[in-house]
């Protein structure tokens, strides 16, 4: 059995980015044969440089291998997927302020022992 061709232009989208201290996470959509498939990744800043980590949820992992990639050719898939992000190559569309959660309330009060302004 064959393993089918990758994509060679891998579109990777970027929707969500929460960076906290050394590690940033992240999550967005990739596509592949037309469809758009999620993704989550971490990014870490280490000693040796930066590292991403990316993973597949398992609806994106079975919908993969309905396309008929093998374990094999989804690894060298997440790879490729973890290159974008690391080599700033991933299309960042974040959210918009409309479709962000607003605060908690509670959130914006001040604390007890805090003067308010």
């Amino acid at each position: 059995m064959s393993r089918p061709d990758l994509p060679e232009n891998l579109e990777v989208y970027i929707d969500s980015i929460d960076g906290q201290g050394r590690v940033t996470y992240v999550s967005g959509y990739f596509e592949f044969r037309k469809a758009k498939l999620k993704f989550d990744a971490i990014g870490m800043e280490g000693y040796g440089g930066p590292n991403t980590g990316a993973t597949l949820s398992e609806e994106t992992q079975s919908a993969l291998r309905q396309m008929g990639l093998d374990h094999a050719a989804i690894d060298e898939l997440l790879t490729e997927l973890q290159r974008k992000i690391m080599e700033g190559q991933a299309h960042i569309e974040l959210r918009s302020p409309e479709n962000t959660p607003e605060r908690d309330i509670a959130e914006e009060r001040p604390k007890s022992g805090e003067a308010a302004k």
